[in-house]
């Protein structure tokens, strides 16, 4: 099932009230499913294989937040599980074509009087609402702490682009936006193509463009 991740680092999420903090790793959440999906989303064996793979999702350098989203993050660690959790999939049908994900990546610079906690609980019912339904399009949704200049960084990798920004118009969806609209001093979004390369076995990320 797909899950919330936080950054693995040595602090909880800000984002969080006392009353809330939680362990870091991954952050509960109740996953359903909807009939009612415009296109419907099915397990495959390779989209469950990287969302496992994508557990272990983790920056490799300080500076990640502002750098460049192929070389902030442990792509070959996740290239290596990609492969080691496919033999657990064989029963899953196969995705036909190309193997390629789509990936948002969110940066922003925080305002220090922005609501943390109201914002996190919206982006959280979002995000509930996404999983819900897509029936788990979303492979992975992934954030990290404020850094002491405020900037933050959060991604999400969809098995389709389609799917991914059918949710725009989600109602909790617009209610995290209108919220978020006065939490920064700037935001940036970046949105990336995960490619899959047999030849070399390993992931490659590069910026989305459509053919």
């Amino acid at each position: 099932m797909p899950e919330i991740l936080v950054a693995n680092t040595d602090v909880a999420c800000p984002a969080l009230s006392a009353k809330q903090q939680a362990p870091v790793g991954i952050c509960p959440i109740s996953h359903t499913t909807s009939d009612n999906v415009r296109e419907v989303y099915s397990e495959t064996l390779e989209d469950e294989s990287l969302r496992q793979a994508l557990k272990l999702l983790a920056p490799i350098r300080k500076d990640f937040r502002l750098a460049d989203y192929a070389t902030s993050f442990n792509w070959d660690e996740i290239s290596a599980e990609f492969q080691a959790q496919r033999p657990n999939y064989q029963a899953l049908p196969s995705r036909s074509g190309a193997l390629s994900w789509y990936a948002v990546v969110f940066r922003s610079k925080r305002r220090t009087d922005c609501n943390n906690v109201d914002l996190f609980e919206a982006d959280r019912l979002a995000y509930q609402e996404a999983f819900t339904t897509t029936n788990g399009s979303l492979l992975v949704y992934w954030y990290t702490d404020l850094d002491d200049d405020n900037n933050c960084l959060a991604t999400c990798v969809w098995t389709s682009r389609d799917i991914a920004r059918s949710v725009n118009l989600l109602p909790r969806h617009r209610e995290a936006v209108q919220l978020s609209a006065g939490s920064y001093v700037h935001y940036n979004i970046d949105r990336c193509r995960i490619t899959w390369l047999p030849e070399e076995e390993r992931l490659e990320v590069t910026p989305w463009t459509i053919a």
